[in-house]
């Protein structure tokens, strides 16, 4: 995916798309291999630092943030 760029993942159900999107937002810890963003391996990275968002299909919160902090 390149910079600034809208891409989708499209699948069935139990798939692994929302798992894909939480490792590379940071919110899970790969098992194995590491996770390049920009050709730098971010795995050790805090999720604020990566510079990448998702949006949900259905309202969804962190939970660890406030509702301030969620908009």
């Amino acid at each position: 995916v390149n910079d600034n760029e809208f891409f989708c993942f499209f699948g069935p159900p139990l798939s692994g798309k929302s798992t894909i999107l939480r490792l590379v937002l940071g919110l899970e810890t790969p098992d194995t291999g590491e996770i390049l963003i920009g050709g730098r391996p971010v795995t050790t990275v805090s999720p604020a630092e990566r510079n990448v968002a998702m949006v949900f299909q259905n309202l969804a919160l962190f939970p660890h943030m406030s509702a301030r902090d969620n908009v």
